[in-house]
C-alpha cells in the first residue's frame, strides 16, 4: 500500500456512486484491446455507465487544445513515417536517423521557424478515443492497490485526462496500460506505489538522454510517442515521460515545477509528484545547504551518488561548497483552470499580469516540499499597481517566482515562501518588471532582513569568485589529494625524488612551494593509486618569490603532446587532461621553486588577465569600477556594507551571481 497519508474520499455527490460502480466493473485482467499505435480503437462502455461518460466528454475535462506548428494530423503522420523508418532499419545511426528526419520533415513542409498555433482537439479526436481513454483510466485505478486513497476530484484531474498538456494526443494509455499489466505480473512488488514510482524514476525518467537534435523537427510539445521514439528530453520531458507511465497505471502523477531557483540561473525545473499526497517528500526541504537533505533531480546540485562532502578544514578561508539548489516556490500544473487564477485575469489589468508566471492551470504546492514562511510587502503610497511579485536574480533580469494581490491597505501577503533566499519585491508596469522597495533575505528563522547599502560603515572586499562554488565543480579536487610531485633527470624517472605531496584539496589554481635546491629536467605529477585526475593547468616557475620566471614545457612547445594531453599546458583553465600522471620536460635541468596546478573547474574563480567589474545595489546597480585581474583574487576597498554585490566578467563566461559579504566571505544568492 501507499505509505503516505491519504486524503479521505468525500461521501457526498451521486457521481461518486457511479465512479465506484465503474471501479467495480473493470479489472486489469479484462483488458482486451486491438493494438493500433496511431489510430483510435473502438471500445464501448456499458449502457448503464453511458451517462457518466457523456457528462465527462462534454465537460471541461475534454475541452483541450493542441499547441503545434501545423495540423496535428500531419504531426502524427510525420512521427508515423519516421517510426516506420526506424522499425525497418533499427541499426540506423543517430546521424542517419537525423537525415531521414530532415527528409520527411521537408516532404511534409514542417518548418519549426513558423508561428505555433492552437488547434481545438475536438476537430481531431473521435468519441471512441475518449471512450477508450475513459475505460482504461477506470480499469487501471480499479486494479491499483492505492485506489481507496484516490478521490473523484483527484481521479478526474490527474488520472483521467487523455493527455498531459498541449501536446498532440496519441494512444499512450493503451500502450502503457498493457505494459504496466505485464510489468506487475512479472514483478508483483511493483503493485506498491512507492516501489512503482522508484522503478519509473530509475528506468523511465533516466530512460531519456540529454540532447535533442531530432527535436528540432518536431512541431509540437513532445508527446509519448515522440519521447518513446527519440529517447531524448530535458528534465521537463523526462517528467512527462514518467507521468505517462504512472497515469496509465492509475497513479495520479503530477507535473510540479520550479519557476526559478534561489541561487542558480533561471531555468524551469520539474519533478513528478503524486496528487493524493499532502507531503511529497519524507523530509521537508529547508534550503539550508545540508548535504544530508538532498533529493536527486530536485534540489541536489549534483547526483547524490557521486556527492562528496568536504569538511570545513578542507576549504580555504572565504570559500564554501554549495551542495543545494535553493527553491523559492513549487507550482503544480493542473488539467483544468483554477478559479483563483481566473479571478486574477478578470480583475487585474492584463499589463500587470506576468503570464510567464501566472497561468490559469496552476496551484501552489510549495508546502508539500519545503518548510516555508509567510512574507508581507507594501507598495508606495501613490502606486496604482494591483499585483505584487517576488523575484530572484538572473543575468537576464529579475525573475518573478511568486505573486500576490495588494489589499486595500497597499499590503501584499506572500504565503508559503522558501527560506534562505534573497527576494526583490516588484511591480509590473506595462511589460516591464520594476523594483518596489528594498530587496530582502528571508532567514532560516523566517525573519526578513533588508538588504540596503550603509555608506557610514564601509568594508574591504576580497573576492575570489563570481559564482557559487557548487559541489559538481568542487568534486574535481577530490582526486588530487594524495598525489605526489616528483623531480628526475632520467626520462623513466628511475632516479625520481619526491619534492611535494598534495595532502590537501586544490580547489582552483594552487601554488606549491618547492623547498629543494636540486635541479631536475623532468617534473611528474602522479597519482600513487593510479586513479585518474583531471588537470586543467600545470605550470612551473624558478627564481625568488617576488621575481618568478615561468619555465616552458618543451613537450608542449615542440608539439610532442597530442590530444587531451595538450590541455594541461595550454593556458586555458576551461580545458583539461585526464591522466594518472602529467610529465613536464624543461629540456635541460632547472631549479624549480614553485609549481602551480589547477584541477578541472568551472572557470568562475578570478582569472589573471580577465577584466571584471563590481556593482552594488542602491535602488539600481551602481558600478564600483573595473579591474584587470593580476592574481587569482580581486580587492575592492571602502565599499558600502549591508548591500548586495554583483561581480561581472567582461572577458568571457556566462555564470555570475549576486552575493552579500559577511564575515569576510562571499555569501551567494
Amino acid at each position: 500500500m501507499d505509505n503516505f497519508h491519504h486524503t479521505q474520499i468525500p461521501t457526498r455527490s451521486h457521481k461518486l456512486v457511479v465512479f465506484y460502480c465503474l471501479l467495480i466493473f473493470y479489472s486489469c485482467n479484462s483488458h482486451q484491446q486491438k493494438e493500433d499505435h496511431y489510430g483510435w480503437t473502438n471500445m464501448k462502455i456499458p449502457t448503464e455507465q453511458e451517462p457518466y461518460f457523456t457528462k465527462i466528454a462534454k465537460s471541461d475535462l475534454h475541452k483541450r487544445k493542441t499547441f503545434a506548428g501545423l495540423n496535428p494530423l500531419i504531426t502524427q503522420r510525420y512521427l508515423a513515417e519516421l517510426d516506420s523508418v526506424k522499425a525497418s532499419a533499427p541499426s540506423l545511426s543517430n546521424l542517419e536517423l537525423q537525415q531521414k528526419s530532415d527528409s520527411i520533415a521537408n516532404a511534409l513542409e514542417i518548418r519549426l521557424q513558423g508561428q505555433l498555433q492552437l488547434f481545438d482537439d475536438s476537430l481531431f479526436i473521435a468519441t471512441d478515443f475518449l471512450q477508450q481513454n475513459f475505460e482504461l483510466s477506470i480499469e487501471a485505478l480499479n486494479s491499483a492497490t492505492w485506489r481507496d486513497s484516490i478521490s473523484l476530484d483527484v481521479f478526474e484531474e490527474f488520472i483521467l485526462p487523455y493527455k498531459l498538456a498541449y501536446e498532440v494526443a496519441d494512444t499512450w494509455r493503451d500502450t502503457l496500460f498493457r505494459f504496466h499489466c505485464d510489468l506487475t505480473d512479472g514483478n508483483p512488488e511493483l503493485r506498491n506505489l512507492d516501489s512503482l514510482y522508484a522503478y519509473h524514476m530509475d528506468n523511465t525518467y533516466y530512460g531519456l538522454k540529454s540532447g535533442g537534435e531530432l527535436n528540432r523537427n518536431y512541431p509540437s510539445e513532445p508527446n509519448f510517442s515522440w519521447l518513446a521514439f527519440s529517447k531524448e528530453g530535458d528534465c521537463g520531458n523526462r517528467c512527462r515521460y514518467m507521468m505517462y507511465h504512472l497515469r496509465a497505471a492509475g497513479a495520479p502523477a503530477t507535473y510540479d515545477y520550479i519557476p526559478g531557483w534561489g541561487n542558480r540561473p533561471v531555468a524551469r525545473h520539474a519533478y513528478v509528484g503524486l496528487a493524493h499526497r499532502d507531503q511529497q517528500l519524507s523530509t521537508l526541504l529547508q534550503n539550508d545547504n545540508n548535504p544530508n537533505n538532498l533529493v536527486n533531480d530536485l534540489n541536489a546540485a549534483m547526483f547524490t551518488g557521486y556527492q562528496y562532502v568536504f569538511n570545513d578544514e578542507d576549504l580555504p578561508l572565504g570559500l564554501y561548497v554549495q551542495y543545494e539548489k535553493t527553491i523559492p516556490k513549487i507550482y503544480r500544473e493542473t488539467w483544468t483552470d483554477q478559479d483563483e487564477i481566473v479571478e486574477i485575469y478578470k480583475t487585474v489589468p492584463h499589463d500587470q499580469i506576468d503570464r510567464t508566471l501566472i497561468r490559469p492551470n496552476m496551484v501552489d504546492v510549495t508546502t508539500q516540499y519545503l518548510k516555508t514562511t509567510d512574507i508581507e510587502v507594501g507598495k508606495p503610497l501613490f502606486c496604482v499597481g494591483k499585483m505584487a511579485y517576488l523575484a530572484t536574480f538572473d543575468l537576464k533580469g529579475w525573475t518573478p517566482v511568486a505573486y500576490s494581490k495588494f489589499n486595500f491597505l497597499g499590503r501584499a501577503q506572500f504565503k508559503d515562501m522558501g527560506k534562505n533566499i534573497l527576494y526583490m519585491p516588484m511591480l509590473k508596469n506595462q511589460q516591464n518588471l520594476e523594483p518596489v522597495g528594498d530587496p530582502f533575505i528571508v532567514e532560516n528563522s523566517g525573519d526578513k532582513r533588508i538588504v540596503k547599502p550603509n555608506y557610514n560603515d564601509v568594508v574591504d572586499l576580497h573576492l575570489i569568485r563570481k559564482f557559487p562554488f557548487f559541489s559538481y565543480a568542487a568534486a574535481h579536487a577530490r582526486d588530487f589529494k594524495g598525489c605526489i610531485i616528483e623531480g628526475a633527470n632520467k626520462p623513466d624517472f628511475s632516479d625520481a625524488s619526491a619534492i611535494h605531496t598534495v595532502d590537501y584539496y586544490p580547489f582552483f589554481m594552487h601554488r606549491a612551494t618547492i623547498e629543494t635546491e636540486d635541479s631536475f629536467r623532468y617534473i611528474r605529477f602522479r597519482s600513487p593509486s593510479n586513479k585518474p585526475f583531471r588537470m586543467a593547468q600545470m605550470e612551473c616557475y624558478s627564481g625568488e618569490p617576488d621575481n618568478l620566471q615561468k619555465i616552458d614545457n618543451v613537450l608542449y612547445t615542440q608539439g610532442t603532446l597530442t590530444g587531451n594531453d595538450v590541455k594541461a599546458f595550454d593556458g586555458d583553465l576551461s580545458t583539461y587532461m585526464v591522466r594518472t600522471e602529467a610529465v613536464f620536460d624543461f629540456g635541460t635541468p632547472k631549479t624549480v621553486t614553485e609549481i602551480r596546478f589547477c584541477p578541472r573547474n568551472d572557470t568562475n574563480g578570478i582569472i589573471p588577465g580577465s577584466e571584471y567589474e563590481l556593482f552594488y545595489w542602491d535602488d539600481e546597480w551602481i558600478s564600483a569600477g573595473r579591474q584587470l585581474a593580476t592574481d587569482y583574487h580581486l580587492n575592492y576597498n571602502n565599499m558600502p556594507s549591508g548591500t548586495m554585490y554583483w561581480l561581472r566578467c567582461h572577458t568571457e563566461g556566462r555564470e555570475e551571481r549576486i552575493f552579500t559579504y559577511e564575515n569576510d566571505i562571499q555569501i551567494w544568492w
